[in-house]
């Protein structure tokens, strides 16, 4: 059966959304073992369980900045490991950590995709293109491959595992690279937020003037929705 490393970065004291969207797909493909980056502790671990992970590398960067020191503690850890794909989501930290990581081990990354398989020769992905009206499918041999999923692509369904064996992941001095988070600002928000609402009420240019924008904010709060736009409304 395939290894399959799954990065989680925390949020709020719980594993992210579009962690748990990568579990479940991940174990549909092998043995999960999650990454977890974040303080940690005993609910947020058995939801990972609950999500597919049969084990836990647990990271706590603290005031760090984590992507140097995750990438160089997963490059070591993945020599005696071995795994066989690392799954990342399309986020910030994300993308810093696996490619980081892809420069220290030299492997593979296959970004933004929609979808991931495991094949005999190594991983096979597929990418929407041309606003999503085709799909292109690459392919990368040699292990570990790494891919990114855009968030949405798979739903985030639990399966009702037991409890995973949960282990630390010690991250190392990573020298002159190293960055401290010296200040963290939370924006204030109303209301669903776009990425994890079931409706978006959207305006464009049929709306006529800025002042009619107000139209799809009322709108919206009516059916408790997000509120979207299109590219010339953001433009402008």
């Amino acid at each position: 059966m395939a290894s399959i490393w799954v990065f989680v970065e925390e949020e709020n004291g719980a594993p992210s959304n579009l962690a748990l969207e990568l579990l479940t797909k991940a174990r549909d493909l092998g043995d999960v073992t999650a990454i977890y980056l974040g303080t940690g502790g005993d609910d947020a671990f058995a939801k990972l369980g609950e999500y597919g992970a049969s084990k836990v590398l647990h990271a706590d960067a603290g005031s760090y900045l984590p992507s140097g020191p995750v990438a160089r503690a997963l490059a070591e850890k993945s020599g005696e490991a071995a795994p066989d794909l690392f799954l990342f989501g399309q986020a910030y930290t994300d993308r810093d950590v696996a490619g980081r990581l892809a420069a220290r081990l030299g492997a593979t990354v296959l970004s933004n995709a929609s979808d991931v398989r495991m094949t005999d020769d190594g991983v096979e992905t597929e990418h929407e293109i041309f606003g999503g009206t085709q799909i292109a499918v690459a392919q990368a041999s040699g292990m570990p491959a790494i891919v990114l999923i855009r968030p949405k692509s798979n739903p985030a369904e639990p399966s009702g595992g037991a409890a995973p064996e949960v282990s630390t992941l010690d991250l190392p001095d990573v020298g002159s690279s190293t960055a401290t988070i010296t200040e963290v600002h939370e924006e204030e928000r109303e209301g669903p937020q776009l990425g994890d609402a079931a409706v978006v009420v959207s305006g464009g240019r049929g709306l006529g003037s800025a002042e009619a924008c107000d139209l799809v904010e009322r709108l919206g709060k009516q059916l408790k929705a997000a509120t979207g736009a299109t590219r010339a409304i953001v433009d402008a």
